[in-house]
């Protein structure tokens, strides 16, 4: 599973280049930006990055997070104020056994930032597949971007640093081993099915119905995949 950190709108350059150093000290190197405010390679960017000047320099520009998410499984936005069309922000600490439960039905995870002022908009956090969120003791003052990006990056360190793992989940007997990147297959079908029963994409129901089917695991994950293609070969004749 590949890891990349997306900065939507990062408008100080001594914040990306202080996350491009975290995502370095964690071994994490594949950093994207989003219509960036600021110069990503300008002089203060490249003094905070110390040591990470490759991050930078292999930095994709993107002018809207959709096309920065396009190769990704799973995109997990990071979000600090609650908002009411959303019941769950998980804990980041919960995130590791979150991904890991997909197990190997991840290809490519995506964890998204907004920018200082504001953080994502409503609209970025709607086109992810799964809303975290940072506890802290209050909910102001909040972490900076360079901040953030450093406690999101160590968090998930044990999937990117040389550390063995406490134990990894066999292959059962019979299983098929899912092929690379299944997991936006079944965000398909289910989109399909959601559209058949006249659920607009702009609904809460559509949304969190979405959102939960992000949060199944592994096993549970392939058992919805097994009814879709029940579903789609009777009423669209797919056999995929």
């Amino acid at each position: 599973m590949e890891i990349v950190f997306i900065l939507s709108s990062p408008a100080r350059e001594e914040n990306v280049g202080a996350a491009a150093r975290a995502l370095k000290t964690m071994g994490i190197d594949r950093l994207r930006l989003v219509n960036p405010l600021c110069d990503h390679l300008g002089d203060r960017a490249l003094a905070t990055a110390h040591g990470s000047l490759d991050i930078l320099e292999g930095a994709e520009v993107f002018s809207s997070l959709p096309e920065a998410a396009a190769d990704l499984s799973l995109l997990i936005g990071s979000a600090a104020k609650k908002r009411n069309i959303r019941e769950d922000r998980h804990p980041l600490n919960e995130l590791p056994a979150i991904l890991k439960n997909k197990g190997d039905l991840l290809r490519r995870v995506g964890i998204a930032f907004g920018g200082e002022e504001s953080g994502l908009s409503n609209r970025e956090l709607d086109q992810c597949d799964l809303l975290t969120t940072i506890p802290m003791a209050r909910q102001y003052p909040s972490l900076n971007l360079a901040q953030a990006v450093m406690v999101y990056a160590s968090a998930l360190s044990e999937f990117t640093l040389d550390i063995p793992p406490e134990h990894q989940r066999p292959v059962k007997a019979g299983e098929q081993k899912v092929v690379a990147d299944e997991l936006n297959v079944v965000k398909e079908k289910a989109l399909q099915v959601l559209s058949d029963v006249e659920i607009p994409d702009d609904h809460i129901i559509h949304r969190r119905i979405m959102e939960r089917l992000m949060m199944l695991d592994h096993d549970d994950m392939h058992l919805f995949h097994s009814f879709c293609k029940f579903y789609l070969k009777k009423y669209h004749g797919r056999i995929k």
